[in-house]
């Protein structure tokens, strides 16, 4: 006998069975219907494939302009060929631009399309600088895009995509004397190398500025609004406000995106970088073909497409360079000898960033505070002297970009042992220990040429408790407190960054600033004192030979040990003068230091991205 079901049983059967398989585990119904193999052979870990529906890959290229390389965006099309991404994003400046004669930009876009149409999937767009200044660029841009506006968004799988113009308005007047000078330039007037380099910086400086309208933060304002509950927001621009002395209206942009899961892309500066901000992630790509930067080969140049997978859990990040993608035969592109291949070195919180004339060279952000922030990179960096720094390393440190360098030395240390710095920084010295010029470790070196009497005088424990005495000092001397003022006042200027301070050897003056900062950030006191003790790994190996010397000639082994490195009670007791005189970090700070509340939290959302 044939039971009969109804259309309607039977449809709430299927919907059933549907549930059933899309609850089900990863490896389960759905991956298991598509898996055939043997029962009694299995060869494999798990069968959770990575085979999500939801998921999708997109790929990012970035800037192609500023004296762009033939070639090497034509490559990156075959590449990006080759990996069949969903979609292609860009960050802007594609054609040089920079030119009011609109058959000029018109035909530099031509040559851009031409390259462009090759590409087997969608591309989408971000105005640069070089794409949208001077008139009629804009124009140009528009009629091109086939948009009245720079800015733009759009939603796939569930994903919420934001193409925000830094360039809205478009600077369209720079100063007359730029202009002149940009032209010479452009028509081979200026050949000097300096002069050159100095021009293009100034034109980037002016065109580089992030402008965002009233009217763009309205219209991202409604778009967000309409989409509340996307899984994940990604927004792309040219310019990175965050790296910039000031937010302008991508702070009305960040605060909009506050309360969701987002990360952000850029471009602009030609060199990658990674930034933790707001416990989100910032990413500034660097070339696919662009001008090489003044340092050309430092940490971050490099012709590459970052290559995104949106999962549930947000993108997964990766970058793939331009020479390191083969096609079928094994072949790398013919343009292989121009590309720019230098990644930055992956550093854990208080690494040094390896550049051997300076080893204590450490970038103070990374460090995860009390409440969950997280210490912005490529701000502040504290370090050793900057003496005999080798030609290569000195490239490594223009890298840095740094504006201020801040030498915490005396006038004879500073006399004997010359501050180096890249050309454009500028250098300034703060004498932390002037109203005790005679004691503390800066005069310690001079009692090591006699043995006997360092034996006598510092052995015993003596050393480490001269040490204690200076750290002290470091708290309470006049000088002190007066330099440190204008470290941390220095420090807490966005003008003035990306910033470096040092001593000799980067661990007793520079480590009770870098602690103090630190501390007021919010990091705790573990990872303060880790930071802190870091120096012996880099200080102690450097002035090995030097420590031979003393104990070959008679001292103590653990004399220069002590002087050359540092001891937990040496950070402890400046600690504990900072309590006995002020009683807290904050108080130190705005006693102390004449640093008042609003000073200190503006220092806050500076390194932790809260403003």
């Amino acid at each position: 006998m044939t039971i009969g079901v109804s259309s309607a049983l039977r449809g709430h059967m299927l919907l059933a069975l549907a549930v059933l398989m899309m609850v089900g585990s990863s490896a389960g119904a759905t991956q298991a219907q598509e898996f055939r193999g043997e029962k009694e052979s299995k060869p494999y870990t798990h069968l959770n494939f990575q085979n999500d529906p939801n998921n999708f890959q997109f790929a990012i290229i970035g800037d192609h302009a500023g004296g762009h390389r033939t070639g090497v965006l034509r490559s990156a099309v075959d590449l990006l060929n080759l990996l069949r991404p969903e979609f292609v994003l860009s960050v802007g400046d594609f054609i040089e631009g920079y030119d009011k004669d609109k058959k000029v930009l018109e035909a530099q876009w031509a040559g851009v399309s031409e390259k462009l149409k090759a590409l087997a999937m969608p591309m989408f767009f971000v105005p640069g600088n070089h794409d949208l200044n001077f008139d009629p660029s804009e124009q140009v841009w528009f009629e091109r895009m086939g948009s009245k506006r720079s800015y733009s968004h759009f939603v796939y799988k569930d994903v919420l995509f934001l193409l925000v113009s830094t360039e809205d308005p478009p600077k369209k007047n720079p100063p007359k004397e730029l202009l002149e000078k940009y032209d010479q330039l452009k028509t081979g007037k200026i050949t000097n190398r300096e002069e050159v380099r100095k021009t293009i910086a100034e034109l980037e400086e002016w065109a580089g500025k992030v402008n965002i309208s009233d009217a763009q933060v309205s219209y991202f304002k409604k778009v967000l609004e309409a989409n509340q509950n996307v899984r994940w927001t990604l927004a792309f621009m040219h310019a990175p406000p965050w790296s910039l002395p000031e937010l302008g209206n991508f702070a009305k942009i960040e605060s909009l995106l506050q309360d969701r899961p987002y990360t952000a892309f850029a471009g602009h500066t030609h060199t990658y970088n990674y930034t933790h901000r707001k416990g989100r992630d910032y990413i500034t790509m660097g070339m696919t073909g662009g001008a090489v930067p003044g340092a050309g080969g430092s940490v971050g140049h490099m012709d590459h497409v970052a290559w995104v997978t949106m999962t549930d859990k947000g993108p997964v990040i990766s970058n793939l360079l331009l020479n390191g993608i083969l096609d079928k035969r094994g072949a790398v592109p013919a343009l292989q000898d121009t590309l720019i291949f230098r990644a930055r070195q992956i550093t854990q919180p208080g690494q040094s960033l390896g550049i051997k004339s300076v080893p204590n060279l450490r970038d103070l952000g990374g460090y995860t505070t009390s409440d969950g922030s997280t210490v912005a990179s490529g701000l502040v960096y504290r370090s050793n002297q900057l003496y005999h720094v080798s030609a290569d390393d000195m490239k490594k440190l223009a890298g840095l970009r740094l504006k201020t360098a801040f030498d915490l030395r005396t006038f004879d240390e500073r006399s004997s042992r010359p501050g180096e710095v890249p050309q454009g920084v500028s250098y300034s010295w703060l004498d932390v220990v002037a109203d005790a010029p005679q004691s503390g470790p800066a005069q310690l070196e001079k009692l090591m040429e006699d043995p006997k009497k360092a034996n006598a005088e510092l052995g015993g424990g003596k050393v480490e408790e001269s040490f204690e005495a200076a750290y002290r000092e470091f708290v309470s001397l006049p000088s002190a407190r007066l330099e440190f003022r204008k470290l941390f006042l220095a420090m807490g200027d966005r003008s003035q960054l990306p910033t470096l301070f040092h001593c000799t050897t980067g661990k007793d003056r520079t480590g009770w600033a870098a602690a103090a900062l630190l501390t007021l950030l919010g990091v705790p006191e573990d990872k303060v004192y880790e930071d802190y003790l870091r120096s012996n790994e880099y200080i102690l190996p450097a002035y090995k030979k030097v420590i031979d010397q003393f104990v070959e000639k008679g001292v103590d082994r653990q004399i220069p040990e002590a002087i050359f490195g540092v001891r937990k009670e040496y950070l402890d007791a400046a600690f504990d003068e900072m309590k006995k005189k002020y009683g807290s970090i904050e108080k130190y700070f705005s006693e102390g230091l004449g640093i008042g509340d609003e000073q200190q939290q503006a220092i806050r959302e500076l390194y932790l991205g809260s403003s």
